[in-house]
């Protein structure tokens, strides 16, 4: 089941978004930072997803609140 609301994702949700060149990447949400979500694409290789090249997500085995991220970044 995928899920369309970025307010909506959790630390462990793959999160699916679009590149500059109108390509899908996907990734797996580590934490919420200044400009967005900071994904892991795979081998290390980390992205930032933010409302406007969000594209949903599924929710992962492990979901849990990224406290630290909201507390640092005002929460959204």
């Amino acid at each position: 089941m995928s899920n369309t609301n970025y307010g909506d994702i959790l630390v462990g949700d793959v999160v699916y978004f679009t590149t500059p060149q109108e390509q899908t990447g996907k990734g797996k949400a580590i934490m919420m930072g200044t400009y967005g979500w900071v994904i892991d694409r795979g081998n290390g290789q980390p992205h930032v997803v933010t409302p406007e090249n969000f594209v949903k997500f599924n929710k992962g085995r492990n979901r849990r609140e990224d406290f630290l991220g909201k507390f640092l970044n005002g929460g959204y």
